[in-house]
């Protein structure tokens, strides 16, 4: 009913708790729009019921691991919220990429159950790889109604052996992952209703009572991804509706925010040069107060140029992809003091953290303005400081600044890239001895991967085109090299590893 509230704000205790509350607002009000078209609160509801019952037909335990695979989609978004109110760990499973990735992924997590898009259990190694783990599986599509079935074959728990039930723990976050595959991270309620209120916009929402949203939220980037997924919590827990993009373009961005009116919205930097080279109109974007940035670096200059031709503020946010939440960050108030001379800074630390700078070597606490590894600490993670990976410094307004990674890693607009991943790959093809994939800094994506390839002896390098094509096959697109560089040999140290500096140099890089 329009109007309609509910318990205060400080009343919520658990993320399921305070969905349930969202739901129960406006049911009738539309909770998702997009291309395909429009959800309710209560679409979501009802198939988060539907959803739930079939779990428990299928007799899975209560506290099991469920496996949830991440579309950008109102379908998937009631099965995220059915697990979160049901006390289900939710599993994060990436969307099929490439043929492997989805089957991989259930193979390797072991869950009791899978929820899935029609599209995706369509895939025989889908529903191959569930079968084989024991999973039960559920197809979930569509918008208004948002359709539940049990997958055919695999409609009952097989005999595993499974991942034990987690009792406590409301979801994993998948990490990017810079030494290996992404990792999995457990969140509890203790950490995450803290980072929730923490990332709340506006503190005059603290123990307001819980209302419905107008200014929707524009989901954009993969839930899959640490930004993605935090975007869709903070939509729930703000009571905020959604605009669902699956994939980016800058002219359906702009279309959106003239459309729906937000006052603010969040992008990474390379789509902040997407949308300045597609010359979108000022007055398209008048709504936007802020746009906030993040999850890469963003070049002062293209921040610059954006903010000159919109009049927008872009207020640079941190998060380290070891912690669920914002760090650090730009306000509104610290943009119109210090947004000219502090540019290249990712702002101040959040009010419930502290931000140390450690020598890489000694882990000794270096002096403001001296460059080391940062070190963060929060209540929302414990008492201790926990090392991150990123290489800082703080000058003496508090301000952060970032050099770089501590690893190899390769952020590409966004997303990050194992080189040894790609390299593997390349190492697959005919006559290819070795290679390695270090980072080349993009104006527009922060770094793209540059690949060194050293071929067998008496073996001439093969087409570029055709060694690209190879690559294309078998990686996610953001993981395909921006160029392949043919070398004699690849330089080595002492224990025959690939040595970086070494291997740029020669580059050029």
């Amino acid at each position: 009913m329009q109007g309609q509230t509910a318990s205060a704000c400080r009343g919520e205790s658990s993320l399921g708790s305070r969905i349930r509350s969202v739901l129960s607002l406006e049911p009738d009000a539309v909770a998702i729009e997009g291309a395909g078209g429009k959800s309710t609160w209560a679409d979501l509801a009802a198939a988060a019921a539907h959803i739930d019952e079939a779990l428990r037909e299928a007799q899975v335990e209560r506290d099991a691991p469920i496996g949830w695979v991440a579309h950008n989609r109102p379908a998937a978004v009631a099965a995220f919220v059915s697990l979160a109110m049901n006390e289900h760990m939710i599993v994060p499973l990436r969307p099929p990429q490439t043929s492997a990735t989805l089957p991989g992924e259930i193979t390797a997590q072991r869950l009791q159950a899978v929820i899935a898009d029609e599209s995706d259990w369509a895939r025989q190694d889908v529903r191959d790889a569930a079968a084989a783990a024991g999973s039960m599986g559920i197809a979930v599509t569509g918008w208004s109604p948002i359709t539940v079935r049990p997958v055919a074959g695999c409609a009952r728990v097989g005999p595993g052996p499974h991942r034990p039930p987690t009792p406590g723990i409301v979801l994993e976050r998948l990490t990017s992952g810079t030494t290996g595959p992404p990792k999995r991270i457990p969140v509890n309620e203790d950490v995450l209703i803290p980072s929730l209120k923490a990332g709340e916009q506006s503190s005059s929402d603290d123990g307001q009572e819980l209302r419905l949203k107008r200014s929707p939220a524009i989901l954009l980037k993969p839930f899959s991804h640490a930004g993605g997924l935090f975007g869709l919590l903070l939509a729930l827990y703000q009571a905020r509706p959604m605009v669902l993009l699956e994939k980016f373009a800058a002219e359906d961005w702009a279309n959106a925010i003239r459309r729906y009116q937000p006052r603010s919205a969040s992008l990474v930097p390379a789509m902040i040069r997407m949308i300045l080279d597609a010359d979108i109109a000022p007055d398209a974007l008048r709504s936007l107060h802020a746009v906030r940035a993040g999850t890469a670096p963003l070049d002062p200059q293209t921040q610059v140029e954006f903010e000159a031709r919109f009049g927008i503020p872009i207020l640079i946010d941190y998060g380290a992809a070891e912690f669920i939440g914002g760090l650090a960050g730009w306000t509104l108030d610290d943009h119109r003091r210090f947004g000219a001379s502090k540019r290249g800074s990712v702002g101040r630390a959040r009010r419930d953290v502290q931000l140390q700078i450690v020598s890489e070597e000694t882990g000794e606490e270096l002096a403001l303005g001296r460059m080391g590894v940062l070190r963060v600490k929060s209540a929302r993670f414990g008492p201790d400081y926990f090392r991150t990976n990123d290489l800082a410094s703080i000058d003496d307004d508090g301000f952060l600044f970032l050099h770089g990674r501590a690893d190899d890693a390769i952020n590409r607009g966004g997303f990050k890239i194992l080189p040894e991943e790609v390299a593997a790959v390349l190492r697959r093809y005919t006559g290819v001895r070795d290679a390695a994939v270090i980072g080349m800094v993009d104006a527009r994506l922060g770094h793209v991967p540059i690949a060194a390839v050293e071929m067998m002896p008496g073996m001439s390098p093969p087409d570029p085109r055709d060694l690209d094509a190879f690559a294309r096959a078998h990686l996610t697109g953001y993981m395909v090299p921006k160029e392949y560089r043919f070398v004699a040999a690849l330089p080595r140290t002492a224990s025959m590893k690939v040595s970086r500096p070494e291997l740029k140099a020669m580059l050029g890089i």
